[in-house]
């Protein structure tokens, strides 16, 4: 606990008052938190903490008129700011994510296609033929490979039916 000797020459240190009686007339209109001391050469007594109180209150209304900002709304507005700043890179770290996923979705859809885009399957393409060949020059390859197929020459049996409905559809 301090006496008001103390308590005025911290505030002077501050620069805020040196004389001892505007130190009493504070206590007095309760703008300083002080008790009554039992010893009587001390009159009041101060909490250090009540008094950091005060000292904060005095600075921040000497700010307040020597610059003409109200310093405790424009703190709330700077961490207010702060936060804002924040959400925003967590907002541009998820739209870059969201980026990355649309570029590898694009990738994925564009194989995708080119996968689904191939050209239909042709007999000419099958034996390997330009697609200008002749019907007869196309159908001596599927004879030669009906004749491979044949289970008679050791051939599977299925694989000689199917191409061979094929051949017949040729015809």
């Amino acid at each position: 606990m301090l006496n008001v000797k103390e308590v005025t020459k911290y505030l002077k240190q501050e620069g805020i008052t040196d004389s001892e009686l505007m130190v009493i007339q504070w206590i007095l209109e309760g703008k300083i938190t002080a008790r009554r001391a039992k010893n009587i050469k001390i009159d009041y007594l101060v909490n250090p903490g009540d008094l950091a109180a005060f000292i904060i209150e005095k600075k921040i209304e000497e700010n307040t008129k020597r610059f003409g900002i109200d310093f405790e709304q424009w703190e709330k507005t700077f961490h207010d700011n702060q936060k804002l700043k924040q959400e925003i890179e967590q907002l541009r770290t998820s739209v870059r994510i969201e980026q990355a996923k649309v570029r590898s979705l694009k990738k994925m859809l564009q194989a995708e296609y080119a996968l689904a885009s191939a050209p239909p399957l042709s007999y000419n393409s099958l034996f390997g033929l330009d697609d200008s060949a002749d019907k007869s020059l196309l159908k001596k390859e599927f004879k030669k490979l009906l004749k491979c197929l044949h289970p008679d020459r050791g051939g599977d049996e299925q694989l000689f039916k199917v191409f061979f409905e094929h051949y017949e559809k040729l015809k």
